[in-house]
């Protein structure tokens, strides 16, 4: 989970983010009760008619119900211990551009002190808080995405495809035939793929991501066995207060446990996709590093180790597309697919260099399909998907992504270009 002190520091921050989402929505919701409270009597009163107080308390119901979801998701006692660590000195804040999809929020949760479940826990930079809180919303909002019926629409714009393409690709015998799904988020995919027989490996880098999918994956005992509100903290855009703000959502709509195991295996690996994935995890000895042991340890020689890469909204979280493009190609054996979809929302665009120094290189869609047939891919079943990314339904405002979908088989390369 958290190998290094720095690593453990922020898995702490991120169970801290989780821990302390009530109290920070709670005051959000108070300072809107304050500006009302402020208003000429006439005002109010206007306001009160069309129930704009009763709203605001039932946000703040929205928010608590939230909470209890999250407190179940962190009750760990693991996580407990971590969140009972006293903070080092030197705050460790690990801002970062975000890898979402769906960065369309308004600041409205933007507000002064920081509270927690907890006292006593270290004051937060206003804007390293915000970030955080924006992770914990999103994460909410993809629980919709993966595991609820309203997420149906969207699984089945982008993942339907993807598990189509893979069955037609391989119509035989998949039980050895491994799938690999980076950026795997909260697992529906991942899952899915296994469950068409294949040997699926979900890998996830973000933190939130990994506490919640865990969750989802290995927790989940009934459908519809939670509830929350996804979209109780953006008041702007709603048809209707009840039926769109306030609209609660169940989840699980399918129970993980009863999918998993009984068609292909399935694992999940945290962790940045070129680290786990790269070339320095490529052997000449095709056999070796393929122990349980070696495994856990990360030595398992990943170079021509996988029938199919999936890669759904992820090929644009990139620095370099070209690393992808080569590891990719590295990892598939002879004849073996890459199915992408997704846009080209690159998420580095305008940021800082890493700290290796390198900068964001973005590419067209016309100049990043060249560059994937230089690297040895012959792409095909070329389309573009319609789809939005945790979207609000029925919202009066809706971003569409106008995603690009391929198969792409593993073929000589016409260049060097992949060593």
């Amino acid at each position: 989970m958290a190998n290094s002190p720095e690593e453990r520091a922020h898995w702490r921050d991120v169970l801290r983010a989780f821990d302390g989402y009530m109290q920070y929505h709670l005051d959000a919701n108070s300072a809107r009760q304050r500006s009302f409270l402020i208003l000429p009597p006439d005002m109010r009163k206007a306001f009160e008619s069309v129930g704009y107080l009763e709203k605001l308390q039932a946000v703040n119901e929205g928010i608590r119900i939230n909470s209890d979801f999250i407190d179940h998701m962190i009750a760990d006692p693991v996580f407990a211990d971590m969140l009972a660590e006293p903070e080092p000195a030197s705050d460790h804040t690990h801002q970062g551009h975000s890898h979402e999809h769906d960065g369309h929020s308004h600041s409205e949760n933007q507000h002064g002190s920081h509270h927690s479940h907890r006292t006593g826990l270290p004051r937060v930079a206003p804007e390293e808080r915000d970030f955080r809180q924006d992770k914990v919303r999103s994460t909410l909002r993809s629980f919709v995405r993966d595991w609820a019926a309203e997420g149906k629409p969207e699984r089945d714009a982008c993942y339907t495809p993807i598990l189509e393409a893979l069955d037609e690709h391989f119509p035989g015998e998949r039980g050895n035939v491994k799938v690999l799904v980076p950026g795997c988020g909260l697992g529906r995919l991942a899952m899915e793929i296994s469950a068409l027989g294949f040997w699926s490996q979900g890998n996830e880098f973000s933190t939130y991501m990994l506490i919640a999918s865990h969750f989802a994956l290995n927790q989940s005992t009934r459908v519809e066995q939670h509830v929350i509100f996804p979209w109780v903290h953006g008041f702007s855009n709603h048809l209707s207060t009840k039926e769109n703000h306030l609209r609660s959502v169940r989840v699980p709509d399918v129970v993980p446990a009863e999918i998993l195991g009984r068609q292909g295996g399935f694992s999940l690996v945290a962790g940045d996709f070129e680290e786990v994935y790269g070339p320095t995890h490529w052997h000449d000895d095709e056999t070796s590093g393929e122990t349980e042991e070696d495994e856990e340890a990360g030595r398992v020689n990943q170079r021509g180790r996988w029938g199919a890469v999936v890669t759904c909204f992820f090929i644009d979280t990139a620095r370099n597309v070209l690393n992808y493009l080569r590891i990719i190609h590295g990892l598939l054996d002879e004849g073996g697919v890459w199915i992408n979809l997704g846009p080209l929302l690159w998420h580095f665009e305008n940021a800082g260099p890493s700290h290796l120094g390198e900068r964001s290189l973005e590419l067209s869609l016309e100049e990043l399909k060249a560059l994937a047939r230089m690297v040895g891919f012959k792409l095909s079943n070329e389309r573009i998907i319609n789809s939005t990314y945790t979207g609000v339904p029925d919202s009066m405002l809706e971003h569409v992504y106008h995603c690009a979908f391929w198969t792409a088989t593993k073929v000589k390369p016409p260049s060097a270009i992949t060593e």
